[in-house]
């Protein structure tokens, strides 16, 4: 589902909530509203995203999370960061994150981050400017044979609103 879409139903969720009239769960919904809206204000656009996850190799999976936001300093600036993990796997084998930014002429820039070994996560931060859309999947490297593996799909972080 695309991210517009899940902060639709996410609200119409809070609002039922609400109007059952659960004080409980509508304080927890309003604590973090207002969080997200503290955090919204430093950025233009703000998001998380994850955890996403390579296939199975040898019954263990590679995942990463993160944030997707826009410059406030920088117009049309879009930040992607996050952790990726890799955990339970060879010495030869590595959590692999790529990170895709597509321009609206359907130019793209792809990056990646890699860790290797099951102890702690891997920081990884990119940006690109006049992003239309935004992209991140997760998959092993095979140092041996210098190449992606079980790659999880594509997800989309971010889409443009607009329709020319």
């Amino acid at each position: 589902m695309h991210r517009t879409i899940r902060t639709t139903l996410g609200l119409a969720a809070a609002t039922a909530v609400l109007a059952i009239g659960l004080p409980a769960a509508a304080s927890s919904a309003s604590a973090a509203t207002v969080t997200k809206t503290a955090t919204a204000s430093s950025f233009d656009f703000d998001d998380s995203w994850g955890y996403y996850y390579s296939k199975y190799w040898n019954g263990s999976r590679a995942k990463a999370r993160g944030d997707v936001y826009e410059d406030e300093h920088h117009d049309g600036r879009f930040h992607v960061e996050g952790k990726l993990y890799d955990k339970n796997t060879p010495n030869w084998l590595c959590g692999y994150v790529q990170v895709k930014f597509e321009d609206e002429d359907g130019d793209d820039s792809t990056y990646w981050a890699k860790k290797c070994g099951s102890n702690g996560y891997r920081y990884f931060h990119f940006y690109e400017n006049d992003v239309d859309s935004i992209q991140v999947r997760t998959c092993y490297y095979d140092n041996h044979h210098a190449s992606k593996k079980s790659c999880g799909r594509w997800n989309y972080i971010y889409e443009s609103d607009s329709e020319e």
